[in-house]
This record gives C-alpha cells, sequence and structure tokens, in this order.
C-alpha cells in the first residue's frame, strides 16, 4: 500500500486514540514528503447571522482541514484574498510549517492594507485550517499539539444576549428561565448596556442622566433575576468619553458585573490607564485589535484589567498564544471575543483551552433565536455548549467536519460545495 492510499485508510477506518501511535510515527518519518495540494473557500450564511467564509486545506495525503474566516459584509473580501493572494503561497508546501506559512501570508498582507482588517481575518481562516490538518495527520486533537498542550478539556462560556425587556423584571425572569431550562445552561452572559439618547450614540460620547438611571435599573434587574453566582458583564460598544465611562463603571458596581467591556474608544490613549485605575470595576477591550502589537500598550501600560482576544480576527492561533501570553506575565485574565460560527467558535475554545488564567469564551445560542441552526453546519460528536462550557472533542484536529446537506441548502449566491 502507498502512502496516500495507508493515509486514507488510516483516517476513515482507525479512531482517534488507536490511531496515535500510527500517525506519530507517520509524522517521525513522513513530515516533509505531504504536500498542500489544493485551497478552496466557500460562502455560507443561516439566518441572520454572519456570512461564514469557510476554508479548505487539501493534500496529496488525501486528508484536509478545514476553517472559518473572520466575517466580512459579504464574505467576498475573505474568499478573495484566500484564492488570489494566499492559494499561490500555500500550493506544493508542507502543512507542518505553520509558523512559517503564517508568516508568509502576513507579509502578503502588508500589501492589502497593513496587519489588520479582511487580510488577517483571511490568514486566520487558512491558520485554523492548517492546524486542523496537522491535527489529523498526528491523530491528535488540536489543544493537545498547540504550544505545549492545554489546561482543560472543556471551556466556560458566555452567552450574548439579554432579556426582552431588561427594563421589566418578568422579562428577566423569562430570560433566566430559558438558561436554565436549556441543555447550554450559561454560567455568564454579556447584555448590551441600554441607549436611547436623541440621534443614536455614535453621535455623543455623553451619558445622560436618564441614560445612568436606566441602565442601572436594567442592570439590577438581571442581577436580581439571574442570582448572586451568575457572571454578569456590561456590554458597550466603544461610545463614552473618561468622565461618562468612569460615572458608569461607579454606578454599575452594586452588580459587581464579570467586566465592563469596551466603554471608550478603541484605540490606546493613556486616558485607558486613568480609567482603569479609577473604576471599581473590572475593565477590559480588545475585540477591535488584531496582533500582539495592538495588545502590547494596553497590557505594558496596565490600561485595562483584562483582556478580550478575538481569536478569529488575530492572524491564527498562535498569534492569540502570544497575546494571551504577554497578558499572563502581568497577571491579567484572558477572555475571548467570538461572534462567528461553530468552526471558528471550536478552534477558538480549542486555543482558549491552552491559555492560562482564562476565563471566559463568547458564544451563540446556535439552537433558538437568530442564530438557530448554525450548530447543524457541522458533524460533531457532542453538544457544541453543555452546561455552560463549550464541549471540545477527543478527534483529531478540530473534531468536526462540515455537513454538506446543511452547507448546501445557506450557500450564498454565486457559491458551490467548496468553490
Amino acid at each position: 500500500m502507498n502512502r496516500n492510499n495507508f493515509l486514507k485508510t488510516m483516517a476513515a477506518t482507525v479512531p482517534a486514540a488507536a490511531a496515535v501511535p500510527a500517525f506519530s510515527h507517520f509524522a517521525e518519518t513522513e513530515t516533509g514528503k505531504v504536500r498542500i495540494t489544493d485551497v478552496k473557500i466557500m460562502r455560507i450564511k443561516m439566518g441572520s447571522g454572519h456570512v461564514m467564509p469557510l476554508v479548505k486545506i487539501e493534500t496529496d495525503a488525501g486528508i484536509y482541514g478545514i476553517g472559518e474566516c473572520h466575517h466580512d459584509v459579504t464574505g467576498l473580501g475573505a474568499k478573495d484574498v484566500v484564492l488570489n493572494a494566499f492559494k499561490q503561497i500555500l500550493v506544493k508546501q508542507d502543512p507542518f510549517d505553520i509558523a512559517r506559512l503564517t508568516e508568509l501570508m502576513k507579509w502578503r498582507v502588508s500589501y492589502l492594507g497593513g496587519n489588520g482588517g479582511i487580510g488577517m481575518h483571511a490568514v486566520t481562516g487558512c491558520e485554523v485550517a492548517l492546524w486542523d490538518l496537522v491535527g489529523k495527520l498526528l491523530g491528535m486533537p488540536l489543544r493537545k499539539i498547540l504550544g505545549g498542550g492545554c489546561y482543560t478539556d472543556k471551556v466556560r462560556a458566555y452567552w450574548t444576549s439579554q432579556p426582552r425587556n431588561m427594563l421589566d423584571p418578568a422579562s428577566c425572569k423569562e430570560w433566566v428561565d430559558y438558561i436554565k431550562q436549556s441543555v447550554q445552561k450559561w454560567t455568564a452572559a454579556k447584555p448590551f448596556r441600554i441607549s436611547r439618547r436623541p440621534g443614536g450614540s455614535e453621535l455623543s460620547r455623553r451619558l445622560t442622566s436618564s441614560e445612568l438611571e436606566m441602565n442601572v435599573k436594567a442592570f439590577t434587574n438581571v442581577r436580581e433575576a439571574a442570582g448572586k453566582e451568575f457572571e454578569i458583564i456590561v456590554h458597550c460598544h466603544w461610545e463614552f468619553d473618561f468622565f461618562d465611562a468612569l460615572s458608569f463603571a461607579k454606578a454599575l458596581e452594586p452588580m459587581r458585573p464579570w467586566w465592563i467591556e469596551d466603554p471608550m474608544p478603541i484605540n490606546f490613549v493613556e486616558t485607558w490607564a486613568k480609567l482603569t485605575a479609577a473604576s471599581p470595576i473590572p475593565i477590559l477591550t480588545g475585540e477591535n485589535l488584531y496582533t500582539l502589537h495592538d495588545f502590547l500598550p494596553f497590557i505594558t501600560n496596565q490600561a485595562v484589567h483584562m483582556v478580550e482576544i478575538d481569536i478569529s480576527m488575530t492572524g491564527g492561533l498562535l498569534e492569540a498564544k502570544k497575546i494571551a501570553t504577554l497578558a499572563n506575565a502581568y497577571y491579567m485574565p484572558v477572555a475571548t471575543h467570538n461572534v462567528m460560527g461553530p468552526v471558528a467558535t471550536i478552534a477558538s475554545a480549542n486555543c482558549a483551552a491552552t491559555m492560562l488564567d482564562f476565563i471566559g469564551h463568547e458564544t451563540m445560542d446556535f439552537k433558538t433565536g437568530s442564530r438557530a441552526g448554525e450548530g447543524e453546519l457541522i458533524i460533531y460528536d457532542r453538544e457544541i455548549i453543555k452546561d455552560g462550557y463549550i464541549q471540545l472533542s477527543d478527534k483529531p484536529g478540530l473534531g468536526l467536519d462540515i455537513n454538506k446537506d446543511v452547507a448546501m441548502k445557506y450557500l450564498q449566491e454565486g457559491e458551490t460545495w467548496w468553490g
């Protein structure tokens, strides 16, 4: 039996645990001989969620890896970069050279607007696909081969959601009852702050007295309904100035939020350190930051109490690990921002499982609401979210595959199965 047929047979018939010795021996003797043969991408959108650009990297061993790019408006931006910039970099290369290939893609991105935005979204999707591929070649779950292995086999989740009316105690109780009865049973959630200023909050950074009073009432209702042990995050959106951000933090102190997220505009200025030093509750930022260098001033200047990494944006799992390691050196806990589909969620959670002092991973409800059914896009051997945690598979790589029947139903106009 030749090498390619051997690998195809192993991948199809041997359980993950039993395959480890055989694949490990293969890795020792054959690394450098497997070659990438193709890079494909297709765009899927389910319900009112974001477009999901899904990447597939194929090899001459008959084994492939899957990744998901962070969204842009249509997903066409990431698709263009993957097919027309990165495919020529990756084809004929050894998939085990993840760091080198990722750096080559990042160099290419520098011609596309710098180390951020759509180009970096595309880098991440390809880097995750490489990790999934290498995990399959080794017969190991991704979290076990990423930077020294993992601390846990499940990752605490928080749900970005709020009651239909936070100002109504009955509505808050209804929301909590759903959490308790669901299989997900989240132990933490991130409700959005209430904003009702004329013209919209984007036109002013000031916090009116009535807004402050409404938010105190709203988050008090949520706290009373959820109980003392449930973690509540205050979800802002970069809109306040220093004085109003501090007033907001002081007013919400009795509710003991897990953190207040992005209370000021996203760029680093020394005012962030001033706010953090004065705030009675933890200050967090990061969802609009990309690489280690974006996070660097926030961490080294102690300008936040915690950082939040959107792993699907950073340029890959290795870059996210670098950010988390730097934060840990300053005793800063790490959380994740995540608004993507199940592929990116599971990839991000595998990475989070390797981070020391990781506290919470953002998730969507893939069973009800606007993201209902998204979990059916993947073939996975367990519930994605159960009892407040993202459940990680013991199968090789990400431990998942794409459900073709579901994907075909939700392909964006002009798309075909894997392009």
